[in-house]
């Protein structure tokens, strides 16, 4: 099992209760840069490994299934994630942790949502060898989505995906990965209006700026016309901290 910070934000709790009480079917979905990649990727039990994909427009069931590489005057089959996930460690499943599905084409989103349906009927079969692939027990699925409204998702998707849950605070452990005077700015802006919306990368980056360069400048590059509002803030936390 990773380890799991304590007092945590409710919707990080939601997930970890979610996890804990063996749901292997989980969308995370809200606004970008809050962990929702990290939490799947390390929260829970992740021993048999985590197999991170990224859905784009370009992406192909080669990705998914496995594809041949050259190696050497040889061609060599390597499993795409998914296969990889399916098998973990040979005894267990492992997790994917398929990230912006809501980007995936009609044809890659078909093959995804036959291969994370039920352990009963999930299974494919390598056209050229005929071996078939089934997922190990203990195969889970965290799917991410930077959208806000669970319609917009395909019906069959959200059949397949019984908890879905809205990520609307960064990742503890994110978080600290902050100086102690951003942590609470940062936290209040990952929800906010969309003008005043700013992620963890977008202070991680002001962090390292403001090491370097005045911290009022630093603050006009990185938040542009939020600058003001974003020093202000800071400001009321030190004193009020």
């Amino acid at each position: 099992m990773s380890d799991t910070p304590t007092n945590l934000p409710a919707c990080w709790q939601d997930f970890t209760d979610a996890i804990a009480a063996g749901i292997d079917r989980i969308i995370l979905f809200g606004p970008p840069g809050t962990g929702k990649t990290f939490a799947g990727l390390t929260m829970g039990n992740v021993e048999a490994g985590a197999f991170r994909v990224i859905c784009n427009e370009d992406m192909t069931e080669a990705d998914i299934t496995g594809h041949y590489k050259p190696s050497g005057a040889e061609w060599n089959w390597c499993d795409g994630k998914v296969i990889k996930a399916w098998e973990g460690d040979g005894y267990n499943g492992g997790r994917v942790v398929a990230d912006e599905v809501d980007r995936a084409s009609g044809d890659v989103l078909s093959v995804l949502l036959a291969m994370f349906d039920t352990p009963e009927s999930a299974s494919w079969t390598n056209p050229d060898t005929g071996q078939t692939f089934r997922p190990r027990p203990g195969f889970s699925v965290v799917m991410t989505t930077n959208i806000e409204d669970m319609r917009e998702l395909p019906q069959a998707l959200k059949d397949r995906f019984p908890v879905a849950i809205r990520i609307d605070q960064p990742h503890p452990n994110g978080l600290l990965t902050l100086p102690p005077d951003l942590r609470a700015a940062a936290a209040a802006s990952a929800d906010a209006d969309r003008d005043r919306r700013f992620s963890l990368r977008a202070f991680q980056a002001y962090a390292k700026l403001r090491d370097e360069i005045d911290g009022a400048r630093a603050a006009r590059i990185i938040f542009g016309s939020q600058a003001e509002a974003i020093i202000d803030a800071l400001a009321v936390n030190e004193v009020t901290a």
